[in-house]
């Protein structure tokens, strides 16, 4: 029974996450793009950093201006469903 309520309580997280996910725009901030990837901006900062630097380090971003980058939901869930390891 302990098994089951474990189980239950795992699912349950696992559809607030999914919730949450859904509820972001199509078009994310560094923010909201950090949250979805469960990373820090940090992370999301060294990986664009990387990315202009030639690597294929992080999601693909849309650098809009000096001051505003943002991330398309589709690219993010595109490049990370590609690291997926069978």
């Amino acid at each position: 029974m302990d098994q089951i309520t474990q189980e239950i309580r795992a699912l349950r997280d696992e559809l607030r996450t999914l919730q949450v996910k859904q509820k972001l725009p199509e078009l994310m901030t560094p923010a909201q793009c950090a949250e979805y990837l469960n990373r820090s901006e940090e992370v999301l900062y060294l990986w664009r950093k990387e990315r202009n630097a030639g690597a294929q380090s992080g999601p693909p971003f849309l650098h809009i201006s000096s001051r505003t980058i943002l991330y398309d939901r589709e690219d993010v869930l595109d490049w990370a469903r590609s690291h997926r390891v069978n």
